[in-house]
């Protein structure tokens, strides 16, 4: 008698709403009753074109089956299965209509793969790919923004000014990575500055300002063992070395500019380089005497 009531109400039910399906009505519904819908519905989703993953388990049938009437809700073939008929595109269109390219069913705000940034002209490394997005995207993420450090660490670097160690912002990937945006990069310091980490100088240091820049406002401001600090050059045993050498200071920009690698032999390339760039501006200008020479 049971079987045969719920036979009859559902017949009776689709009779009279005049609904066209070809699922059965206890797929979704219970006996008795059209709504709520049941707790245990029986299609399975994994049948149709479109899965149901992620927080898409947990979405309401009539959150994606609307219309304004009994028919239009059961029109399932009909679904848009566009991003954008549930989402709100907050992007404009900007970004084309395939949202998996970036999103995920995880969450409605979880980026698969940082949004494919790996693609762009700005990969997101270290600290930029723990930040959100909107950080640096303040137009709902619309417009293309700049790369240029000084863009989004203003702040940083206008803080930074006071100790006079960053007179541009131009070159910030000389001392800085983006492991932080704080603490200084010293593997970069060989190729930008000076070895300190191969070479003679491999090992001889501990931190900046205790041996080599003993100014702190100023790293510009540096010594090539002058100070006693670190390895001393005294200056009688410089002098002596250099009597021969024109142009010899003992001053530790006038080492640098002899020895920009830190080794001794650094100046013999530079008499070289100096004797061929002499021997191709005389071949320009053969009449040309040195001043130097004029003098004698």
């Amino acid at each position: 008698m049971k079987i045969f009531s719920t036979i009859l109400f559902f017949s009776i039910s689709f009779s009279q709403n005049g609904i066209q399906t070809s699922l059965a009505c206890d797929q979704c519904h219970s006996p008795g009753q059209w709504l709520p819908l049941s707790s245990e519905k029986k299609f399975h989703h994994t049948m149709t074109y479109f899965p149901l993953l992620g927080q898409h388990l947990k979405a309401d049938c009539v959150q994606c089956h609307i219309g304004n009437t009994v028919e239009k809700r059961h029109q399932f073939s009909k679904v848009n299965s566009n991003c954008t008929t549930c989402h709100l595109d907050i992007h404009g269109g900007n970004f084309g209509e395939t949202c998996s390219t970036c999103h995920t069913e995880k969450s409605w705000n979880h980026l698969g793969q940082w949004a494919g940034h790996e693609f762009t002209n700005f990969p997101l490394v270290g600290a930029h790919n723990r930040i959100d997005c909107f950080s640096c995207h303040k137009n709902a993420m619309v417009d293309l923004i700049s790369s240029e450090c000084i863009s989004c660490h203003a702040s940083e670097y206008n803080s930074a000014l006071a100790t006079g160690n960053h007179p541009d912002n131009e070159f910030c990937e000389q001392c800085h990575n983006t492991r932080s945006f704080i603490s200084m990069d010293m593997g970069r310091h060989d190729i930008s500055f000076f070895p300190i980490n191969t070479g003679k100088h491999k090992g001889e240091w501990s931190t900046c300002m205790a041996e080599c820049h003993t100014n702190p406002s100023d790293y510009t401001d540096f010594s090539c063992g002058l100070n006693g600090v670190c390895h001393e050059h005294n200056q009688n045993d410089m002098d002596n070395e250099h009597d021969d050498e024109s142009g010899y200071f003992y001053e530790s920009t006038a080492c640098f500019s002899c020895h920009p690698n830190g080794e001794e032999d650094d100046d013999d390339d530079l008499i070289r380089i100096r004797h061929k760039r002499k021997k191709e501006f005389m071949k320009k200008f053969p009449n040309h005497i040195p001043e130097w020479e004029s003098s004698q």
